[in-house]
Formats: C-alpha cells, structure tokens, sequence
C-alpha cells in the first residue's frame, strides 16, 4: 500500500467526508490557506489541532500522525501500546515545528528590546531628551515583555492536547521557558543600560562616556538582580508542575542550585569589595585632591597671574559690559562711583589683617587660591588653581572611574566562566 503523508491523508479524509478546504478551516478556526498549505505538505497543523482533526474524521491521533489508516483489530492493540514509530517520528516532527516557529516569535520580542535601545539612544544623544529616551526605551521594553507573555502561553497552548508523554512535554516547556530567560534577561540588560538616563537633567542628554560607563555598571547590576530571581522563580515552576525533571536532571539541576549560590556570594562579596574601594578613592583623590595648579614663592608673580585678562573658559564672570561702545560704570558699598581699578583690586592679609599683597583681579579662569601663613607671617608659596586644572583633574578621576567599571565587568565574567565550567549539563 502507497505510504501517505499526513498532508495527503488530510486529503483523502476531506475528500471522503465531502468538505472543502474552506469548510475545514472555519470549523478549525484557521484560514483555508493554512489547510491548503497542510494538503500540500508545505506545512503541519499545531499539534493542538490534531485531537480536532482526529475527532472530525472519525479517526485516531496516531492514525492522523501515520498518514493511513489502521485495521479495526489492531486499533486497540495500538491504543494499548501506545503511538507506533511512524506516528512517534511524526509527533517529533511537529514538536520541532512548534519549537522552532516559537524562537523565531522570540526573535521579535528581542528586536523590541533592541529598538527601544536605539530610540533611548537617538532620543539622548541626537535631541538631547535623556530622560523622555528612557521612557521611550521602557516602552519598548515593556512591548518586547508582554509579547513574550505571548508567545510562551501560545506555544504552552499548541501542545496542550496533543497526547505527548509527560517526559516529552516537561522537556518542551523546559525549552520554551529557557528561550524566554534568555530573551526577559537581555530586556532586562538593556532596561539597566538606559537607567542612568534619568540622572540627566530636562532638556539636557547625557554624554556618550557617562552613558556607557553608568550603563554599563547598571546594566551589570540590573542582570545580577535579575539571575537572583530566576533563582528564587525556577523551585516555584517546579512546584507548581509547570515542568518536572527526571532524577537525573534533578541532581544536576541541585548541584548547579548549590554552585551558583556560592558563585553569587563570591561575586557579591568581590563588588562589594571593589565598590568601597571606589567609594574611598572616589573621596580621598577626588578632583579637587587631585587637581594640580601654579605655585609661586613671591607677591609680584602672584599678582601678574591674577592681573592676566583671560575670560573663564565658559564664559565671561563677574561684572561685563552690555555693548563694546557702552562705558562701563563701577560703584563701592556706600554707592559711590569708582574706577574699575579700583572695582578688581583685591589684598592678601596675614592673621593680624596686614595687607601682604595687593592685585588687580582681571583672571576669570582662576577658581581657586591656597595658601598658608608662615612663621614670619609671609603668605607664600600660593598655589593658583584655574578651570583648565579642575577639567583636567575631572579627566583623570574619570579614567579611575572606567577602571573601577572594566574591574566590575571582569569580577562578574571570570565568576561566570567559573560557573559555566563546574557546571552540569
């Protein structure tokens, strides 16, 4: 006898029940293009829909799965025992169909979460607008996350009444549950990376290095979070029955539990670690300790630095003109007029309110002055520090602060390599 496909058998038992396409399909609820595409074998039904067919044809699941019919005798041999291997071979089939048409639907919740990264990113950086970028980008986020909701419950639905063994129903769901981990925790990352976007202010973005140094370290710390709950989540899907495990997956999934909780102890302690150390070198060589200025060991010098016209480098401070043509008027505490001379002269004084020297201040860029009084009441040596200085201060405790991020990223790698490895399964 000529061996059918489950299309071709589709066929013949349309045919002989005098239904169309079109007929078959409503009472399915799937579109006569779906039908036609089954008879064609360019496609299978959801093995949801296999229990309907077989119930519409008067014919049983593993006859539908073999593509022929059995003889009557031997329909209760088979019940007894069980699907045969054609109609096991066939089930595989269409359980591989329903996986892989489930991952290609994660696929789109994970370029959801891609998009709502690049909207965050073009909402900051190219219009300046950190904060609406963030709710932009968790809009998407949100998106990719319900859809995946989705997607898990629909693809739980195809195989719900498929008649799969409970071994090849818990390795299903185990699947389909795993794909989705993967997909939440990018989602996840990427909701870490864009949170520093709330830290800028209206109207103001925040720059590429902050951007990448912050999102990085919080999107580090948003996936930790996230593992810890996946941690805590997994028992509970095991008992409420969403899946079981055989012993031997059992064991190894108790001694994974065991390592990741030792590897999850070490990691934290190593951050935490490395966070204090940031946090004390943060404040003990912070810009201002850090920061490097001039030094001079006489008045004269000290005075020709503060006399030096040169504008702050964002600008023009205290008091300037309104036009270049307008003559610029300067008054004392009582209201007088006085000469502007006069308006930037500034003094030294010792502790007993000597003058020990006296300047013109006309240097915007200076931002601060140190000195110390001496045994002989002389004020030197004083260390003038410009904006120049503290910019370039701000530079290096910034490329402290790369450090201590590339340092967070390799504590959480080498901790993960570590458990990838010692791992089972």
């Amino acid at each position: 006898m000529e061996q059918r496909t489950i299309g071709k058998f589709i066929t013949a038992l349309r045919k002989a029940s005098g239904m169309t396409q079109r007929d078959l399909a409503e009472r399915l609820g799937v579109s006569d293009k779906s039908v036609s595409r089954w008879e064609r074998d360019e496609g299978a039904p959801d093995l949801s829909l296999i229990p309907v067919l077989a119930e519409i044809f008067g014919v049983t699941c593993d006859e539908l799965l073999r593509g022929e019919r059995r003889p009557p005798e031997e329909r209760a041999a088979v019940s007894e025992e069980g699907s045969t291997l054609r109609g096991e071979k066939q089930r595989r089939r269409l359980v591989k169909a329903a996986l892989s048409q489930y991952r290609s639907r994660v696929y789109i919740a994970a370029g959801l979460s891609l998009l709502g990264l690049i909207a965050a990113m073009i909402a900051n950086l190219a219009f300046l607008q950190a904060i609406l970028g963030f709710f932009l980008g968790t809009a998407f986020y949100v998106a990719s996350a319900i859809c995946l909701a989705i997607f898990v419950n629909r693809a739980f639905l195809s195989v719900e009444d498929a008649g799969l063994e409970e071994g090849e129903l818990s390795q299903f769901k185990r699947q389909v549950i795993a794909s989705a981990r993967r997909s939440l925790g990018l989602t996840v990352t990427l909701l870490g990376f864009t949170a520093p976007l709330l830290l800028a202010g209206a109207y103001t973005g925040l720059g590429t290095e902050a951007t990448l140094l912050l999102g990085t370290v919080c999107a580090a710390v948003f996936l930790l979070v996230y593992a810890i709950v996946w941690h805590f989540l997994t028992p509970a899907l095991l008992r409420r029955g969403v899946y079981t495990l055989e012993a031997q997956e059992e064991a190894a999934y108790r001694h994974n539990r065991r390592l990741l909780r030792r590897c999850t102890a070490v990691l934290t302690a190593l951050l935490l670690v490395t966070l204090l150390s940031h946090q004390a070198v943060t404040v003990i060589w912070g810009p201002w300790t850090i920061m490097e200025g001039e030094v001079f060991h006489d008045y004269d010098s000290f005075a020709a630095c503060m006399e030096r016209d040169i504008p702050h480098p964002d600008g023009p401070r205290g008091v300037q003109a309104v036009a270049p043509e307008s003559v610029e008027h300067y008054y004392d505490e009582s209201g007088q007029e006085i000469s502007q001379e006069e308006a930037f002269r500034q003094t030294l004084e010792d502790g007993e309110g000597n003058v020990v020297c006296t300047y013109i201040k006309r240097n915007d860029s200076v931002i601060s002055i140190q000195y110390s009084e001496n045994e002989d009441g002389t004020l030197l040596p004083i260390t003038v520090y410009t904006q120049d200085d503290y910019d370039r201060a701000v530079k290096k405790a910034h490329r402290r602060h790369v450090l201590f991020a590339v340092l967070c990223c390799a504590e959480i790698a080498a901790v993960a390599a570590a458990y990838r490895k010692k791992r089972v399964g």
